[in-house]
């Protein structure tokens, strides 16, 4: 099956010459958001972004439903639901905060220079990604394309600190959705993300016993030497084979050189293609924190934090063909990536959701003052978008794990 036996597309030509048409409203929407600073810990300024989306998203005509974090650290989060005429559910997200300081948005106001490049805080992660995905229903809606049975747009607002809030608000959506897309940007050379790692932090906790180290330092336990040993077990456990990465970023011991240290910690952090592998390493990590080297010390292993992996499923991949398959026909290359990286679509997809990454326009230089965004890419990058909600809404469409797409799409 190929795109062509799929819903009637709408003409490339009226899809590009609406995004086209629609590129000055865009802008000229990023440029509001972006003049608002949005840090993952400033919930004010999040709840603004939130405030700026659910108006834009009532106006085009969806229901929308907001939640407060009880705690308080966090902005809101916001959903943005539409009814179509046909039953598969479509998802859309997208994160409200960026890794900026409050004040960056004055210090560095949205501009585009002569290349072409549209920069400020948040212009790429991810407030292209939020402007994109709103512009994208608008064009479906005016067109009278809304073959979905129903469009489903979420903001989260605390990606960039590891969705605390916003990664149970997906994965409760994730049980609805049919297909799911994530607005971050695509890569910086155009490329859509079939899979990224997922990752797990975690840290380790060595105890000993304190001893005079010139008198009598047999009496002690030195934490910060099983500490040592356990720095050395774990980098060894990083492996290209199966794209383990292991990393001690973080290691403590003692604080006087004429004491034997009695604590020490390790920060750890783990990467890996599939959850087995990382499953595996944990299990390895806490094998060894169970029989210390040192005689008379202990180890306590503590997971702080953990993301599954977006796995590439053939499922995944045939939607990532798909767009290949699209994006030539509307006019323009991509191709399909794997990073280390991790965003919100890894815990949608490891919901069994079939989830493409990286379907906003084309930017780089995330977390950075130099990021950017290629404003020439977004009429190109919003057709895309359209073509694939609607070819997505077709139930000739496979989206399990059965049937095939054109084996030459990519």
């Amino acid at each position: 099956m190929d795109a062509s036996e799929l819903l009637p597309s709408l003409k490339t030509s009226e899809l590009l010459r609406g995004a086209e048409t629609a590129r000055a409203a865009y802008l000229e929407d990023l440029a509001q958001l972006v003049a608002i600073d949005s840090g993952s810990d400033d919930p004010a300024g999040v709840n603004r972004v939130a405030d700026w989306v659910e108006g834009r998203l009532e106006a085009i005509g969806f229901t929308t439903e907001r939640s407060s974090d009880p705690r308080g650290r966090s902005g809101d989060t916001l959903l943005g639901r539409r009814a179509g005429t046909g039953r598969r559910r479509i998802l859309l997200f997208a994160h409200m905060d960026t890794v900026f300081a409050r004040g960056e948005a004055d210090a560095r106001p949205f501009s585009i220079g002569a290349d072409g490049r549209a920069h400020g805080p948040g212009v790429t992660d991810d407030k292209a990604g939020v402007v994109a995905a709103l512009h994208a229903a608008a064009q479906l809606i005016a067109a009278g394309a809304e073959e979905y049975g129903e469009l489903m747009l979420a903001f989260t607002p605390d990606e960039e600190t590891g969705s605390a809030v916003g990664g149970p608000f997906l994965e409760a959506l994730a049980a609805e959705a049919d297909v799911a897309f994530c607005m971050e940007c695509a890569r910086e050379n155009g490329d859509l993300v079939v899979a990224r790692k997922g990752a797990i932090d975690l840290e380790l906790e060595v105890y000993g016993r304190a001893a005079h180290s010139g008198i009598e330092p047999e009496r002690g336990a030195h934490a910060g030497l099983e500490a040592a040993h356990l720095t050395v077990f774990v980098q060894r456990l990083a492996d290209p084979a199966t794209g383990l990465t292991a990393n001690v970023g973080v290691l403590r011991s003692g604080e006087r050189t004429n004491i034997v240290p009695d604590r020490a910690s390790l920060r750890v952090e783990l990467r890996a293609t599939r959850s087995a592998v990382l499953a595996d390493a944990l299990a390895r990590i806490e094998a060894r924190a169970a029989a210390p080297e040192v005689d008379g010390t202990r180890v306590e292993t503590i997971v702080t934090d953990s993301c599954p992996p977006l796995e590439e499923t053939p499922a995944i991949a045939r939607l990532g063909n798909l767009a290949v398959e699209l994006a030539g026909r509307i006019g323009f290359r991509t191709a399909l990536a794997r990073t280390g990286g991790v965003s919100d679509g890894n815990r949608v997809a490891a919901r069994g959701v079939p989830t493409l990454d990286g379907l906003g326009p084309v930017g780089g230089g995330d977390h950075t003052p130099g990021e950017w965004l290629d404003v020439a890419s977004v009429p190109q990058r919003l057709a895309l978008l359209v073509e694939l909600i609607r070819a997505c809404s077709d139930p000739a469409f496979p989206l399990d794990a059965e049937g095939e797409l054109r084996a030459d799409a990519a």
